[in-house]
């Protein structure tokens, strides 16, 4: 797990309103991957300056032929033999320029379970850290905490990203939220299993906003709480919010006998999780 600092995002106005995205579960290169909808997905980010992300991992399939899962019907026909014999850098060289117009966005890349086996079942250690070097962009490995402060500045036309601390200059103060970031973990495929894991880590690690991914699903999640101010003589309440972002891997595509179309899995709801933030009121939405 990662402790990984501070981000500013620096801006103009207390009445501005901004997008968290949560890109995981992309699974690129399987036939079965919603190639259009992410690139809609990240044009959408590249678009909107009050839109930033974070990737949670799973961006390829990475399974090659060798793999006891592999099925050459599943793979996406845009794929060549050569890529097959040399899928990790293939795979990564492909999500690396697919990312590089937003990574003056990205807070930082989570590893999911695919890249971290592959890793491990391939001897190619790193090839996660070299995806995060090539875009400049934090490397959260497979769990990480880190804060994101909203520093409001007089003369800001669009806002702007600054990893650790941003250079001194007057303006009204910043608003910081905390954020966990899981690639997401179990195998529920029911709606209350999924959601019980988001639960569960609403209840182990001290946030204020939750993305996990991993289950192929979009669910969002309110946990409030009790307290009292620092002279504890008034009551307070405080939120935390949770989401499990989407997968862009179909359960169901035309020609193609999926490994979900085997199981039997419920068709998913494709496409990304985000959240709302207003830093000046601390008002936080999922969208899902």
């Amino acid at each position: 797990m990662e402790a990984d600092g501070k981000r500013h995002i620096i801006h103009g106005s207390r009445t501005d309103e901004f997008t968290i995205w949560n890109i995981a579960d992309i699974h690129w290169m399987s036939r079965a991957c919603a190639e259009g909808k992410v690139k809609e997905d990240i044009q959408r980010i590249a678009d909107d300056p009050y839109s930033f992300w974070m990737g949670g991992g799973d961006y390829c399939e990475f399974i090659g032929h060798t793999d006891r899962r592999f099925d050459p019907d599943s793979v996406a026909p845009w794929v060549s033999v050569k890529d097959l014999g040399n899928l990790g850098k293939a795979g990564m060289e492909a999500i690396r320029d697919m990312f590089r117009p937003i990574r003056h966005k990205c807070l930082g890349l989570i590893i999911g379970n695919h890249e971290k086996q592959y890793e491990l079942k391939k001897e190619h250690d790193g090839l996660h850290g070299w995806l995060c070097a090539e875009l400049e962009v934090r490397n959260l490995e497979y769990c990480a905490l880190f804060d994101l402060a909203f520093s409001r500045r007089g003369k800001v036309k669009n806002p702007k990203l600054v990893q650790g601390a941003p250079s001194k200059i007057n303006g009204g103060g910043s608003m910081v939220f905390r954020i966990f970031g899981h690639h997401g973990a179990g195998y529920a495929q029911t709606p209350g299993g999924k959601l019980n894991k988001l639960i569960q880590f609403m209840q182990s690690f001290e946030a204020d906003i939750y993305f996990a991914g991993h289950v192929h699903d979009r669910v969002g999640r309110r946990e409030p709480t009790i307290g009292a101010n620092a002279a504890c003589d008034k009551l307070e309440a405080h939120e935390r919010l949770g989401i499990i972002s989407g997968s862009y891997l179909k359960t169901y595509a035309q020609g193609v006998t999926t490994y979900g179309e085997q199981r039997g899995y419920r068709p998913v709801s494709l496409g990304a999780s985000w959240v709302r933030i207003k830093p000046h009121t601390r008002a936080m939405a999922a969208e899902v």
